[in-house]
């Protein structure tokens, strides 16, 4: 039998969920009104207070996470470049760019920036940073290209790249390019305080409870309008403790709470909650090192076999989006004319049969030379539509004849499940703009999967795409290795993703920025 929403929500409840972390902890200073910051009187200050989904362990920017929290939940660090809610490149650390040769990238930046230690934000201060993270972040290099940095003059650096990138601009937005300063680390070469750009500086983080807090910064470079003096984030990796913390008045701001709790959040006098579409997606990938997955008749008839609009609408509680190609509609460069395999059970059961798939011993269940079909699907805690998804996919399946079983897991598992190939779809879900670029998630997913998927034509065009400057070019060969990637079928979007949030009535000012890599508090959010 298909399950219905509030089956999922129970499943969920029932199979998926960890013990909650406590709503307390705080420092002395976790209040609205706090004592001892040098930003003002005391009795005026006003304290936002976060929670951040994952664990924070350091505050080193080498960390993506610990980059994220710092960039775009914290507001103590700053990236060279900007990308708008319309993924549009703007300057910000850096106020202008050209590419000077096949491999070199020339940057001017702003000649009025300090750090929070009174340095001057400049071209010796960025190379340090950038060889920073080039260092002690593994990934720095895939995502940016960059293989070192040269000081042309006081506010002019350059980037020299391993390869001909067009799309290094759109890279350094990404959090894990964030600009510090040398005094970030101690002599003993231990990275000890993120002493950034932003708006609010480091004051305290305690690494044991994952509490970091931060005040105004005097001389930061731009006016900002905006009546909270400090911000304590705090680590809450389980979305009902989130939910709860919410609801109890001890965090402000929370994001990806449980769907099972937005009726009763809807409903507390105390908080309000807003849904926003954004920028990352729900993607099943299929175990292409599997013989079954190598006919793409199962492939698709497992597509036709889900009711997207019944999951998005229903089983998401509105939360996300009915995908029309593989990425978010406001995407400029999104290929919403491509086929989406959309809820046709006759469809799915006549592919079925096509490859070999019938119930041929009247069992309810469909089979191939006396094997019984059956699917492992896996997928991770984080997302709380994850579970739901799976857990509604599993109901579409038993609807034709497919034998299932869940498993809802930590990343961590999940990934080394797909590692050892232990699995026969896997939902995921990524920012599809973490690098704003009409190359970025095709590339990341696409072609550098651990699924067993390879489209040499698919591969020459996202390399055409990060190729040329044309951005118009850029549009097509994205879109154009969009639909030969559709067409296979080997990885495909059940739903686009919703950003939901819970926040406490006193929050003003907050605006979502869709090429976020989850959700940025602008310097702007403010308090009643």
């Amino acid at each position: 039998m298909l399950l219905t929403a509030a089956m999922c929500v129970s499943m969920l409840a029932a199979c998926g969920s960890e013990t909650k972390e406590t709503a307390g902890g705080e420092t002395s200073a976790d209040s609205h009104s706090t004592s001892g910051d040098s930003a003002g009187n005391p009795e005026e200050e006003k304290v936002l207070r976060i929670a951040f989904p994952d664990a924070l362990t350091t505050v080193d920017v080498a960390n993506v996470t610990s980059a994220t929290m710092l960039k775009e939940v914290a507001g103590v660090c700053e990236t060279l470049v900007h990308a708008d809610e319309d993924f549009t490149l703007q300057p910000n650390l850096a106020t202008e760019w050209r590419m000077t040769g096949d491999n070199t990238w020339e940057f001017k930046l702003r000649d009025d920036v300090t750090f929070h230690d009174g340095t001057p934000m400049n071209a010796e201060a960025v190379k340090w940073s950038i060889e920073w993270e080039l260092a002690n972040n593994s990934a720095f290099a895939g995502s940016t290209f960059i293989e070192s940095a040269e000081v042309l003059d006081e506010h002019t650096i350059q980037f020299n790249t391993s390869q001909k990138t067009t799309d290094l601009p759109a890279a350094l937005s990404y959090v894990g390019t964030v600009v510090v300063a040398p005094s970030s680390v101690d002599a003993d070469g231990n990275f000890v305080k993120a002493v950034g750009t932003g708006y609010f500086k480091q004051d305290a983080f305690d690494e044991t409870s994952g509490v970091f807090e931060c005040s105004v910064y005097d001389g930061y470079w731009k006016p900002v309008e905006t009546n909270v003096t400090r911000r304590i984030v705090r680590s809450i990796t389980d979305a009902g403790a989130r939910s709860l913390a919410v609801q109890n008045g001890e965090i402000d701001i929370a994001s990806d709470v449980p769907f099972s709790d937005l009726e009763t959040l809807a409903n507390s006098e105390n908080v309000k909650v807003s849904k926003f579409n954004t920028a990352r997606t729900y993607f099943y990938n299929y175990n292409m090192k599997k013989d079954i997955f190598q006919d793409e008749r199962v492939r698709k008839a497992l597509i036709y076999a889900i009711n997207k609009e019944e999951l998005v609408n229903d089983v998401l509680l509105g939360v996300g989006g009915v995908p029309k190609g593989m990425l978010m509609d406001d995407m400029p460069w999104a290929n919403l004319e491509v086929d989406t395999y959309d809820y046709d059970v006759d469809k799915a059961l006549t592919l079925l049969e096509e490859a070999g798939y019938t119930d041929s011993d009247n069992d309810g269940y469909l089979d191939k030379d006396g094997e019984k079909l059956t699917l492992k699907l896996i997928t991770f805690t984080k997302r709380p539509g994850c579970a739901l998804i799976v857990q509604a996919t599993q109901g579409y399946y038993a609807n034709i004849g497919i034998d299932t079983t869940v498993e809802v897991l930590e990343w961590s598992a999940m990934n080394e499940l797909i590692q050892n190939g232990d699995f026969d779809m896997a939902l995921n879900s990524a920012a599809s703009a973490y690098i704003p670029t009409p190359a970025y998630y095709m590339e990341t997913y696409y072609k550098n999967n651990d699924i067993g998927y390879e489209n040499e034509a698919v591969n020459a065009l996202l390399d055409e795409c990060k190729a040329t400057a044309d951005m118009e070019e850029k549009y097509v060969c994205s879109k154009e290795a969009q639909a030969l990637a559709q067409e296979d079928a080997a990885i495909f979007t059940p739903a686009l993703y919703g950003a939901v949030f819970a926040l406490s009535k006193d929050v003003t000012g907050f605006q979502y920025n869709a090429a976020a890599h989850d959700f940025i508090v602008p310097y702007e959010t403010s308090l009643n």
